[in-house]
């Protein structure tokens, strides 16, 4: 069906027409001319009956002020997630470059793909064509100082790249890019002295930089962390796991708190943050059950009870 245009003012309305109670018209107007509706409704659609069939009623109780109070607290979460993958991200960096230039070579290497293992696929794309990809587009003037116009069309060729060290490279990378290379570099020896470094296992690194990066992207686009089902899930240590279930909170395998008790772990193995989980990620989740269950517990439309959505 075709959608119609709404001022601010109608789509408060029309949220109460629906039966969801909103105490403060005013207020709520100001927050959808922050907050597109359309975003809001990721959140309040687990509010009403049946949207996928069209039936959009909200359960008696719903309350515009408590879903907003739950958009407010899944912002403080995705803040202080985006303070700890910073300078985890950074971190990241140095340990590559460092690793890299000492167990493979120091200028050019990576552009040729040196150091990485390949994928089997025969039509895969080769692992340094990621970090070509991000080289060859960044306009940054480091990058220039150690790109030489070598071309191919209009494509560079990986020999433009023979002057540029890695810790020069490393920062033109790509979060994404960034975990790639290291997940291929386990039989170079540079996945085992980052995971040394870092205090951290080796088995388990790539696949948790890997889920690191699938949070900080989801951050970064301001998309939704609360009943998120997580695609790119990490691994934790079996002690680690029950050592969270039992001193804090149950959590499902492809939830954000999965990721997050990831994230503390390896942030504090390697010395960047020292209870993070506890002093930061569970104060908050605390001051807010019904964020907890939605990152803990991730629920898809229907399945979340109206008990638990309304107090």
């Amino acid at each position: 069906m075709p959608k119609n245009w709404l001022s601010y003012d109608q789509q408060v309305d029309l949220l109460s027409q629906r039966g969801m109670r909103v105490d403060d018209n005013v207020a709520a107007s100001e927050f959808l001319s922050r907050v597109n509706y359309y975003r809001f409704s990721g959140f309040f659609r687990h509010w009403q009956h049946d949207p996928a069939k069209g039936d959009n009623r909200f359960f008696e109780g719903t309350s515009f002020d408590d879903i907003r109070s739950l958009y407010d607290s899944e912002q403080e979460l995705a803040s202080v997630c985006d303070e700890l993958l910073h300078p985890l991200e950074i971190l990241l960096r140095t340990k590559f470059a460092y690793a890299y230039g000492r167990h493979v070579g120091v200028t050019g290497m990576f552009a040729r793909g040196e150091g990485f293992t390949q994928s089997p696929q025969q039509d895969a794309e080769r692992v340094e064509e990621h970090a070509l990809s991000n080289l060859d587009r960044s306009k940054e003037a480091f990058v220039a100082h150690y790109r030489d116009d070598v071309k191919q069309g209009r494509t560079y060729k990986p020999e433009a790249y023979d002057r540029m060290p890695i810790w020069v490279a490393v920062e033109a990378f790509s979060f994404g890019t960034l975990s790639r290379l290291i997940e291929a570099s386990g039989d170079s020896g540079v996945l085992d002295h980052i995971a040394d470094s870092m205090n951290t296992s080796r088995k388990l690194l790539p696949g948790q930089v890997k889920s690191f990066v699938y949070l900080r992207n989801r951050v970064a686009h301001c998309a939704q962390l609360w009943n998120h089902r997580v695609l790119d899930v990490p691994g934790l240590q079996p002690k680690t796991s029950r050592r969270i279930k039992r001193t804090y909170r149950n959590f499902s395998d492809h939830s954000v708190y999965k990721i997050l008790v990831a994230l503390d772990d390896v942030a504090t193995r390697s010395g960047i943050s020292t209870n993070w989980l506890e002093d930061t990620i569970e104060p908050l989740l605390d001051n807010h059950p019904l964020l907890a269950k939605g990152i803990t517990q991730p629920a898809r439309y229907g399945e979340m009870p109206s008990n638990t959505l309304i107090d």
